[in-house]
């Protein structure tokens, strides 16, 4: 799917792709975060994903002409404190998200999936 972003010299589209890449790395630049996860098929556990195929663990959804919600699961450090972290993250990917697309982000959901000690 694609998002549409529209310039006084044309339109714009920007693959989920590319703003899932976005997110994965303003994501693994954030203090107390071990990594994103993906769900397994098989036994429906969430495992630790590796740089190759990082963006399996976030979804981007298309609400409307220039904006996007986006969801994120990850693992984190244990010893931090959650909620700071996590508020960072949302804080970081909104911001990096909108200046480099230029669309507008709805939502950023943080599923926290797993403590790594």
């Amino acid at each position: 799917m694609t998002s549409k972003v529209q310039t006084p010299l044309g339109d714009l589209f920007i693959d989920d792709q590319v703003i899932a890449r976005i997110v994965c790395r303003t994501t693994m630049e954030s203090y107390g975060i071990v990594g994103l996860a993906a769900q397994s098929p098989k036994d429906q556990l969430y495992h630790l994903l590796g740089m190759d195929n990082m963006t399996r663990g976030v979804k981007v959804y298309c609400t409307g002409e220039q904006s996007v919600w986006i969801q994120i699961h990850v693992i984190m450090d244990s010893g931090v404190r959650l909620a700071t972290v996590v508020s960072n993250v949302i804080d970081s990917v909104r911001y990096n998200v909108e200046t480099k697309t230029g669309l507008h982000v709805d939502s950023v959901d943080v599923i926290v999936q797993g403590l790594r000690a």
